[in-house]
């Protein structure tokens, strides 16, 4: 895969977009101290790359009254072909909210968004039912919480100052029909304006600026990203699960990811790891270095093991309730 090249203002305008990626390119603008017209062309030339891939909303579908399921899988005996299948079944099925493609000790992973311990049990039959004879092992888990770390690593700051943005962990809220259609649209596409929503919707703009207000307050969206084609822009990412001697420390784990620039999200499970981290990092060397310095930080850390993610085929925080 050929490289792309991004100088510092393309730097900036990622970070922003990181940060809220929703905020208008006028607001881009004036946050980067560049011209708006500049801010224009840039964006749509990190599309046109493939540096930017989409936009999509961190949703707490616990708010919602929805939990995540955690699929590994180790593949045995596929060819292209059966690969293909497997991947082309899970990315038509509505509850299934990221699906990526690993290196390491797994093949795959992806989460499931659903209502119940047995609409999982369901889909994951259905699963097996095609496809057991390729699976050599599976893990699955229940996320808890997930927290969203921001990418200061962009602009060559040494620690995320902004609040993170997490999912999990919270009571539903009251929500009706429309709402769920605005977070249906919004899941796939975080920068659909106000009134394309209200055109696809058949509601006024005013209301559909106020319901997403209300569903911000609520806790429901938690905020806007963009998905990056990191590889292209040269970062790896690697996904590290670890088993700890004890776990009177998790406070400090999390407060340490969220120090560190290169750490961006942290998963909290029932039935997977102690502690678990996405890192995002120029090179393997660079990453060795930062396991050792967490291995010193954290003496209570007992083992570890990782594998790298080669690419997000999709990444939804909701079910694709309405496609």
């Amino acid at each position: 895969m050929n490289k792309v090249k991004i100088d510092w203002k393309d730097r900036k305008i990622l970070y922003q977009l990181d940060i809220n990626a929703r905020q208008t390119n006028s607001r881009i603008a004036k946050n980067t101290g560049l011209n708006k017209d500049v801010v224009n062309y840039r964006i749509k030339k990190l599309e046109t790359t493939g540096v930017i891939e989409k936009y999509y909303t961190i949703i707490d579908f616990s708010r919602l009254g929805y939990i995540s399921f955690r699929v590994y899988i180790k593949l045995l005996d596929v060819t292209p072909e059966i690969e293909k299948r497997i991947f082309e079944f899970l990315m038509a099925n509505k509850k299934v909210g990221y699906l990526a493609k690993v290196d390491g000790v797994y093949d795959i992973n992806f989460s499931v968004i659903v209502k119940s311990i047995y609409e999982f049990e369901k889909f994951y039959l259905d699963f097996k039912k095609m496809f057991k004879q390729f699976i050599w092992k599976d893990q699955i888990s229940i996320f808890t919480k997930v927290y969203h770390f921001h990418r200061v690593y962009f602009v060559g700051e040494k620690m995320d100052k902004n609040i993170p943005k997490f999912f999990g962990g919270k009571n539903p809220v009251k929500v009706d029909e429309k709402d769920i259609q605005i977070l249906s649209l919004l899941a796939e596409n975080a920068r659909m304006p106000i009134l394309e929503l209200s055109k696809r919707l058949g509601i006024p703009e005013r209301t559909v600026a106020f319901r997403i207000k209300q569903l911000e307050k609520k806790g429901v969206i938690q905020g806007y990203r963009a998905l990056f084609n990191l590889d292209l822009i040269g970062y790896e990412t690697f996904k590290v699960d670890f088993f700890l001697r004890n776990i009177s420390r998790l406070s400090s784990f999390i407060e340490y990811a969220h120090k560190h620039p290169n750490i961006i999200y942290v998963d909290q499970t029932i039935g997977g790891s102690d502690f678990e981290i996405d890192i995002e990092i120029e090179n393997k060397s660079l990453f060795e270095k930062l396991i050792d310095e967490l291995r010193t930080e954290f003496p209570e850390i007992r083992n570890w093991f990782y594998f790298t993610i080669r690419k997000y085929i999709t990444n939804i925080y909701f079910p694709k309730i309405n496609g």
